[in-house]
């Protein structure tokens, strides 16, 4: 049962209990530690939080790369996915699949720039796949992004 003023003075908040604690950034880690709150200490006067570096065990460590992985090549498939998108947007449909639904059209112009949309669609993907599956039998290089494999995809050029 304690009223404090609006704006208490440290010496207010000590004489109750209550501490004033300076946060620290977490201690930058490797893929095999993690960082944990270890509380707070009296650091030159100054209440300090505390953190504590762990070894993290082998089968962690697996499950966290595999993780990592999964999301890596999830967030590459959907950047993939959003150029593909995007390239159709420049010629105003609404997306890649949109633009492919054309390829049937009567009006010629529609069905030439759906047609386009068609092969460069199934040649990014196949391309995107050729270098994931590369990855996995380990003769290309993990990307770190979708930067490391939009150079390798087909130009997105739309014909004159």
């Amino acid at each position: 049962n304690v009223s404090l003023p609006a704006e208490p003075t440290l010496a207010q908040l000590e004489e109750v209990g209550l501490f004033s604690v300076a946060q620290t950034a977490a201690p930058v880690t490797t893929a095999a530690q993690v960082a944990e709150d270890a509380g707070v200490a009296l650091v030159d006067g100054v209440w300090t939080q505390q953190w504590v570096i762990t070894d993290l065990d082998a089968d962690t460590i697996a499950g966290n790369q595999m993780l990592a992985v999964a999301a890596l090549q999830a967030d590459i498939v959907q950047q993939t996915q959003n150029r593909l998108d995007d390239f159709a947007r420049t010629r105003n449909y609404d997306g890649i699949l949109s633009a492919c639904t054309y390829a049937t059209s009567a009006v010629p112009k529609f069905q030439s720039e759906g047609q386009y949309a068609v092969n460069a669609r199934d040649a990014t993907w196949a391309t995107l796949y050729t270098l994931m599956a590369e990855v996995e039998a380990g003769t290309r290089p993990m990307p770190t992004s979708f930067d490391d494999v939009e150079p390798s995809l087909p130009q997105l050029t739309w014909p004159l």
